[in-house]
């Protein structure tokens, strides 16, 4: 069994078309479909059912995904252990990020990656579930490393490394009534209309568990479209005080009655150990991805 062909097969899970995992692989079309038609052959069982539009799992396919993961981690182990014998560190690491993280400084950490380690390519994931959708990547082995955001206190499986915390602000046009208030409790928000991010995303936890009765009027997957929004008058939005800051022509209004705090981690798998590679990153992460000083004036 060729581990390419597992390579394939994986990738057309994460992407879940041929074409998709080609260009995710940076291969052709071909190799894709046939790497897996091989892979199949050799099992005696199909790993997709073919749709017009996506692949499908079938339950032989879903029960090699474990292995077949575990087999390209082992390999990535080999070729470590022999790096780690040149002295050498080098590979790909597979970090899931988070939309608009202004609160630490990760480009300087990634610059000291690239100047002590320029063998390192880090691969940014971006997943449209956030930090959900990032720990079920840290636990399959998908990613190496994933910032969190607002995440569960109990994560079974994860080690966890706190970088920062910071409050979430009201986004709303000048002229709103909670704008002229100068500050805003989260009772005065059930009546508003709120614009809200998507499920899994950290700020979306927050808002879910201080604010559950409220009246969403728009679900956006961009905080700088929902605060664009907010400041037309469409509506009002919650997003880090960091971020808020980043929008011209809006009012930014403190909570008074709960603190609406979303704390930023780095996690890897507790249950894996991170290739030297991927240990580097962190190390670098904790070391120099110090917070970012943010502006406290609110208006």
């Amino acid at each position: 069994m060729e581990l390419r062909h597992l390579e394939y097969f994986l990738a057309c899970c994460d992407q879940g078309t041929f074409t998709a995992a080609a260009r995710a692989l940076n291969v052709v079309q071909s190799a894709v479909s046939t790497g897996v038609a091989k892979l199949e052959r050799e099992l005696g069982e199909r790993v997709f059912e073919r749709t017009p539009t996506v692949l499908v799992l079938t339950d032989t396919g879903r029960a090699i995904v474990g292995p077949a993961r575990a087999a390209l981690r082992a390999r990535a182990d080999i070729f470590d252990a022999v790096d780690g014998v040149r002295g050498d560190i080098r590979g790909e690491v597979a970090v899931g990020a988070l939309v608009n993280v202004v609160s630490i400084d990760l480009a300087e950490a990634f610059a000291e990656v690239h100047r002590r380690h320029p063998g390192i390519t880090i691969a940014m994931r971006q997943n449209p579930r956030g930090t959900s959708g990032n720990i079920v990547g840290v636990r399959a082995g998908t990613l190496d490393l994933a910032f969190l955001g607002a995440y569960p206190d109990d994560l079974p499986g994860l080690a966890l490394h706190r970088l920062a915390q910071e409050p979430l602000v009201l986004v709303c046009a000048p002229d709103h009534r909670l704008a002229v208030a100068g500050s805003f409790a989260t009772t005065d928000l059930v009546d508003e209309r709120m614009i809200d991010y998507p499920p899994g995303w950290g700020t979306r936890a927050v808002v879910d568990r201080d604010i559950p009765n409220r009246r969403t009027v728009i679900e956006v997957a961009d905080q700088f479209f929902g605060m664009s929004l907010a400041a037309k008058g469409f509506g009002v939005t919650l997003v880090p005080l960091g971020v808020a800051h980043m929008q011209p022509g809006a009012s930014i209004v403190p909570c008074t009655d709960k603190p609406l705090m979303w704390d930023i981690a780095i996690a890897h798998s507790s249950t894996r150990t991170p290739s030297r590679a991927a240990r580097a990153v962190l190390d670098m992460v904790l070391e120099l991805a110090r917070p970012v000083r943010v502006r406290r004036t609110l208006s």
